[in-house]
Parts: C-alpha cells; sequence; structure tokens
C-alpha cells in the first residue's frame, strides 16, 4: 500500500500543556476531598494502541474498570492504580470516543472529551475483480478506523457505509458507478490517514458473446447475449444521427432484448455501462435495407416505366429522383422488382429510396434520362471528373465539401457538392504544382443549384485573387456549363488554386466537370 499523506488533527479541547494530558472534568475543584469519584485529565494526546495511559483525578481507586469505545480494561489489568492515578495499557481494539470509569457503588463517570489515538492503518490485500452491486474484502489491521472508501478517482463512488467492519476486515458493497482503478482509504484518529492501494481492483463490464438474429429490419427485436449485462444504461447503434435506446424489451444479466432504432445502420454496437464507461463489441449487425443491382430501360424517356431490380425492395415506400420529384406510387412491386413511372422532371442521376421506416438509401447505378443533356467534350486537363486530380487537395472551409456524392450527377458517375453555411467560404481545389496555361484558352465548370440557390451570386476566385474574382450567378434546378476564358481571369500564367465562394450566403450547390480546355 501507498501512505500519501497525513492530516493532523488539533482536538478542541483542555489541554495541560506541559504534559499532553486531556482534561476531562471542570477547573473547579474542592479543596476538601468529597469522596466522590472525579477524572480530572487523561493522557498522553495521541496515544498508540499498546501504549500506557494515564488517568488523573480523585479516589480513583474506587474504578472497578475503565471502558473504552469497543473495548473495557478490568482493574486487574491496570499497571497500576492508586487514589489520585490509573495506569493501563490501551487495548488494540480501543476505538475514538469517550472514556467511561465504572465505579462500584458509585454512578460511573463518563469523560466530557474524546480520546482518539495515532492509528497506523495498513492494507494487506483488496479483493481483485468485482461487479457492481456486489461485495469486496479487504483485509489489514485496525481497518476498524476507516471512515470512508473511494473507488478510483470519482467522487461519486465513495462510500461511507460498510457492509461489516473489523479490526482486521473491511467489507465493501461495489458502487454502481465505479469504475477500474485503485481503492482510497480515509481513516479516522488523531493523525487521520489518506491510503491508496497498490493493487487495482477490476470492475466487470459489460460483454457481448452474440447478436442475432443477424441480419434483421428496423424495428425487430435484437436479442444481445453476454455476461453482466444488467450493468447497460444504453445501447448505442451505429446510425445516421443518433440511434441509440435506454428503453428495453427486457434485460438479465446474460440477455438483452432491444428494438433495433429505424435510423440504425450495419455495424459494431456500444454497451453504455451505469459507470458510463464504453463497450464496442466484436460482433458487427447488419441491416437488411432495399439494394438496387440495375436499372432498365438506361438510358429511358421520362413517362416511361422504370423497372429496378434488386433484393429487399418490398421495404421501399417511395422512389426519390435526381431533380426532386419522388414518387410513391409503383406499376408494381415485389422483394426483387420495383416498376414506377419517370416522372416529367426527372434529372440524371441516382436514385434515393425511403423505406417503411423513413431509412434513406442512397443508391450505385445512375440513371440517365434521354433528352436532359448533351454529352460534354473530355477535359483536355480535369481538375475533377469522378474525382480530384491526383495532387490537388481539398482546401476548402466552413460547411462540409464532398467530392464523391451519386444523387445529382453532369457527366460520369460523381459530382462534388458543397453545403454553404453563410461565412463567405468555400470549395477549393489546391495544386501542389502550378498548371501553365500556355495551351490552354481558359476553365470549364458545370453547376447545379439546389431550391434557394437561384440567382445568387458566386465568386470563382483563381489563384487566392479575391480581389478579382469572377462573378457569376447559380442557376436553380438544372445543370449550367460555365467556359471562362484566361482574358476574364486576368491572364494567368499558371494556376495552383481554384476555389468557388459564395457570397455569405446559405445553401447547397453541385459541381462536376471542372478542367482547364
Amino acid at each position: 500500500m501507498k501512505n500519501f499523506y497525513n492530516i493532523k488533527v488539533l482536538l478542541v479541547v483542555c489541554l495541560f500543556a506541559t504534559f499532553g494530558f486531556l482534561q476531562s472534568c471542570s477547573d473547579d475543584e474542592d479543596e476538601v476531598n468529597s469522596g466522590q469519584v472525579e477524572l480530572l485529565s487523561f493522557g498522553p494526546t495521541g496515544a498508540k494502541h499498546g501504549e500506557k495511559i494515564k488517568f488523573i483525578g480523585h479516589n480513583l481507586n474506587k474504578v472497578e474498570s475503565i471502558e473504552f469505545v469497543g473495548a473495557s480494561v478490568a482493574k486487574t489489568q491496570f499497571t497500576s492504580q492508586s487514589s489520585d492515578l490509573i495506569e493501563l495499557v490501551i487495548p488494540t481494539a480501543a476505538e475514538e470516543g469517550k472514556i467511561t470509569l465504572k465505579v462500584s457503588g458509585g454512578e460511573d463517570i463518563v469523560s466530557k472529551t474524546v480520546l482518539s489515538f495515532e492509528v497506523p492503518v495498513s492494507v494487506a490485500s483488496v479483493t481483485a475483480n468485482a461487479k457492481p452491486g456486489t461485495n469486496i474484502t479487504v483485509t489489514g489491521n485496525y481497518l476498524n478506523w476507516v471512515d470512508s472508501v473511494q473507488f478510483g478517482s470519482l467522487q461519486d463512488s465513495i462510500v461511507t457505509t460498510f457492509v461489516s467492519k473489523s479490526m482486521t476486515e473491511l467489507v465493501v458493497r461495489v458502487p454502481l458507478s465505479a469504475k477500474t482503478g485503485s481503492l482510497t482509504l480515509f481513516t479516522g484518529g488523531t493523525e487521520p490517514m489518506v491510503i491508496e492501494t497498490e493493487q487495482e481492483i477490476n470492475i466487470n463490464l459489460p460483454a457481448v458473446t452474440a447478436l442475432a438474429p443477424s441480419p434483421l429490419k428496423h424495428g425487430e427485436n435484437l436479442t444481445i447475449t453476454g455476461t453482466d449485462l444488467d450493468l447497460v444504461k444504453e445501447v448505442v447503434f451505429t446510425g445516421v444521427g443518433t440511434a441509440k435506446t435506454a428503453t428495453f424489451v427486457s434485460q438479465s444479466p446474460t440477455q438483452i432484448v432491444v428494438m433495433v432504432p429505424d435510423n440504425a445502420s450495419a455495424g459494431t454496437l456500444k454497451l453504455v455501462a451505469i459507470s458510463g464507461e464504453e463497450v464496442t463489441t466484436t460482433q458487427s449487425l447488419t441491416i437488411l435495407l432495399p439494394n438496387i443491382t440495375n436499372l432498365t430501360p438506361n438510358p429511358i424517356d421520362p413517362g416511361v416505366n422504370l423497372t429496378i431490380t434488386g433484393t429487399n425492395l418490398d421495404l421501399v415506400k417511395s422512389v426519390v429522383f435526381t431533380g426532386g420529384t419522388t414518387v410513391s406510387t409503383f406499376v408494381s412491386r415485389s422483394a426483387t422488382q420495383l416498376v414506377v413511372v419517370v416522372p416529367a422532371n426527372a434529372l440524371k442521376g441516382a436514385l434515393t429510396l425511403i423505406t417503411n421506416k423513413n431509412y434513406q438509401v442512397s443508391t450505385t447505378p445512375v440513371l440517365n434520362i434521354k433528352g436532359n443533356l448533351p454529352p460534354l467534350a473530355a477535359l483536355p486537363f480535369a481538375l475533377f471528373d469522378d474525382a480530384r486530380r491526383a495532387g490537388w487537395g481539398d482546401w476548402g472551409w466552413g460547411g462540409p465539401s464532398v467530392w464523391n456524392v451519386t444523387d445529382v450527377v453532369r457527366q460520369g458517375t460523381m459530382a462534388a457538392k458543397k453545403t454553404y453555411d453563410g461565412s463567405y467560404d468555400a470549395i477549393r481545389l489546391h495544386g501542389d504544382a502550378g498548371v501553365s496555361m500556355a495551351n490552354y484558352t481558359g476553365i470549364t465548370f458545370s453547376v447545379f443549384g439546389t431550391p434557394g440557390t437561384g440567382g445568387k451570386n458566386m465568386n470563382l476566385v483563381i489563384n487566392q485573387g479575391y480581389s478579382s474574382a469572377y462573378q457569376f450567378k447559380i442557376v436553380e434546378g438544372e445543370w449550367t456549363t460555365y467556359n471562362i476564358t484566361k482574358a476574364a481571369l486576368g491572364n494567368p500564367a499558371t494556376i495552383d488554386d481554384v476555389l468557388f465562394q459564395s457570397a455569405g450566403w446559405t445553401g447547397t450547390v453541385y459541381y462536376d466537370h471542372i478542367g482547364f480546355y
């Protein structure tokens, strides 16, 4: 064990300063002996168990025994006794408290002051492992002088009430808030001690051995099997947003049954114990979701039946086409096939499936709409074409920039998406080395404005030339391709930085097919 420090206690009592004795009775003494037993003082202060203590007074030869808290000493055990002095050895079991002199044929005398000791509390062993709510045992010496026990470093894990306490053994119930760590014992006595154990006590945490069934659907019951699961106060699923629950269908030490939240995704679970400790499962949960494997015909004309082939399509309640139109009425629907009429304003892009639990699933296949937009010419030098060019990093700031979206695409399979937060933020491409513009005419890019962005000003800034930015207006609800000449940009010899900065407004804009022509 480690004794970290002692706390000196000043007893507020009357002291005989010369001898270090505690005064027990009044300072007023009768000049004539009344024959009554009187206790005037006892000491020395801070005596230890096994040391001698003296009691001074009148008619002490009438005392039959002296009772300490926790121990009694008969007169036959006194080392000396006279009318004005009793000497004895402090018994090991004596505890802090008032002293009682048992008088033969008279009234017992109780000290007015409390006797305390300098106690060498020590710890020999501590239970190695324990579950919150169960008992641990601390062995040692003078453990009856322990006033409180702290588990770890948390103030809310201090125990002041014990299951049992003796001189050599302390039994403590582990609080539910306890975490793995050492124990700290706080003692009484004239020199209270703070003792931290070298040995840590390992506090049990929940453990998971199985998740079943898997896969399963949103809203179905998941059975979690393991040990110490009665310590769990919350289950956190991998999910979109916050997918957690503290309400269980049932709970026992070996099993939790919980309903899968509607926004849960495939992945591991976290079990949150009452102590706040988190345990991540090694097992992963699979959620059954709709999946598209094929779209036919593709490309397709608006107003024509689109056949969607895949799995778990019977979970779909609506289909969202690029362009924003949602279709909830189907020509037919089964687990493997969904037939839907393509709306008139559908645009090229991926489909979004909405499940019966309002979970959104973005699909990989891109639906091409006939007559939407002609294909764009290949870029002589692409900065972004389904992905950023190697060596050109994402240096944007403010709202999130996503470089691999499939929901709104001008050409290819992916576009870039910027959500502007109103802080004059930007989506930005920065190159490791400048590109010579000697062989290029200018820069080209395609822009798609979402609802609310139409007519707003966008600044195209080249090489961080904010004072000479090229400004254009966003067109809402359709792809617009811009070809900006070098002359309009100030004829830069090289370009190593391209950014699109809002003029302090909020909204979402898609970008595609960015490069030099």
